[in-house]
């Protein structure tokens, strides 16, 4: 009886606005002094170890990355050579919002921030172009999300770490999924903004202006290059490939484009370390809920019913029910702790159905970056409303019109086995 009151009075939290760390921390504690007598003690010696994982000092080291590559100039010269790439398209413009997002995330890792660079770069340019407020912001919104599928991705480190699945090899296995989101979220941008943002026809493909595009912005790529590369061919560890980078684009940003200053440094510092300082706390938060979770046996009983579903009705249906279940913790929380909270339950599950551990852990980490769009909470909302100065309610109106193409690039990858395997083979 105790836990279907501490779980109500949270849910009426979660509605009064209440922040989600909030929340989480306040169930973890309530219900491990009333309902299975966890010392309280633990609580405080858990979350500690739970962030002295290594692995998890890629996550700051990712957020200082993108603040690096928009502080040194290195972004807007991403954003011109994506707009070179889809000029000749109607809804360039919006194109080049998708097309710019990814190759920021290529070097990021992170969704919010791709979210939050891109709206602070082409938001404006948008509205110029005559999109109304509201699908300006669903778009970046939209576009942020390809931050935790295209590697590196510090969702799928984190989910590496929970259900010991090689981070390398969920990068590699994101590289087509994270395409296809791409030209999925292209093809939408393009068909939605077509009206106020006609095509310039052939004319505008110019491929003098690619190349020369392309020579302006070799700092990114070498950037994109030595995360990846250095990671697939064994250089580095995720880790200490996201140290490397931080370097690079500081010191890119520092002695080559000279738009970063030393004096400057400790501003960007603090920038980072506030993203940082959100997520952090909440990842041994969510170790916790999983922890007395686990306790409680909700952990048990799930999988016992998913499994049982999977028996009597058919394995198709099971995952119907999983993807389903990802999508709506994702819409009411932060994809770390969906993660933390769901990865350990649903991966045993999957692998029960014969599914291949890098495949399912692209589909769970998609599903859980259609979350960062998905009303009520949906983090990628909160933060282009912020940053473009969008009402909360217009982006909601409109970012169902981007959902489409997620849901479809999301089914089409979990159909698709292939998607994600053929690269790591």
């Amino acid at each position: 009886m105790a836990v279907w009151i501490i779980s109500i009075l949270a849910i009426i939290l979660f509605f009064t606005g209440t922040p989600i760390l909030l929340i989480i921390g306040t169930w973890v504690a309530a219900t491990s002094y009333f309902v299975v007598d966890y010392p309280v003690t633990h609580i405080g010696l858990g979350a500690s170890d739970t962030i002295k994982v290594y692995v998890f000092l890629a996550v700051p080291l990712f957020v200082a990355t993108g603040d690096f590559l928009t502080a040194g100039g290195i972004s807007q010269r991403l954003v011109a050579f994506s707009r070179s790439l889809v000029s000749v398209f109607p809804g360039s413009t919006a194109a080049t919002t998708m097309v710019s997002c990814g190759m920021f995330a290529a070097v990021s890792g992170s969704n919010s921030a791709t979210a939050a660079t891109m709206g602070r770069l082409l938001g404006p340019e948008l509205r110029e172009r005559g999109i109304s407020p509201g699908l300006a912001a669903s778009l970046v919104a939209a576009g942020g999300t390809v931050g935790v599928i295209i590697p590196p991705s510090v969702i799928f480190i984190v989910y590496g770490v929970t259900v010991n699945v090689s981070s390398v090899d969920l990068f590699v296995g994101g590289l087509i999924p994270g395409a296809l989101l791409v030209l999925c979220l292209v093809a939408s941008a393009a068909w939605l903004t077509r009206k106020v943002d006609p095509s310039e026809g052939l004319s505008s493909f110019k491929p003098g202006n690619i190349v020369r595009r392309a020579g302006e912005a070799w700092i990114g790529f070498i950037a994109i290059g030595v995360i990846f590369f250095g990671i697939y061919w064994g250089f580095f560890s995720p880790t200490e490939a996201a140290g490397v980078v931080t370097i690079y684009c500081f010191l890119a940003g520092w002695l080559i484009t000279r738009k970063i200053k030393l004096r400057q440094l400790r501003s960007i510092l603090l920038q980072s370390a506030a993203l940082t300082g959100m997520i952090m706390p909440l990842v041994a938060f969510s170790v916790q809920f999983q922890q007395v979770a686990s306790v409680m046996g909700l952990q048990q009983n799930l999988q016992a019913f998913l499994q049982t579903v999977g028996t009597d009705v058919g394995p198709a249906l099971a995952v119907a029910l999983m993807m389903l279940m990802i999508l709506m913790v994702g819409a009411i929380t932060e994809s770390i702790a969906v993660v933390l909270i769901l990865g350990p339950i649903l991966a045993p599950v999957a692998a029960g159905f014969g599914i291949d551990p890098v495949h399912w852990g692209v589909i769970f980490v998609l599903g859980t970056t259609i979350g960062f769009v998905t009303p009520p909470y949906g983090l990628n909302l909160f933060v282009v409303s912020g940053v473009m100065e969008v009402p909360y309610a217009q982006v909601i109106a409109n970012i169902f019109k981007l959902l489409i193409p997620l849901m479809v690039a999301w089914i089409l990858v979990a159909i698709m086995p292939w998607t994600t395997t053929l690269l790591n083979n």
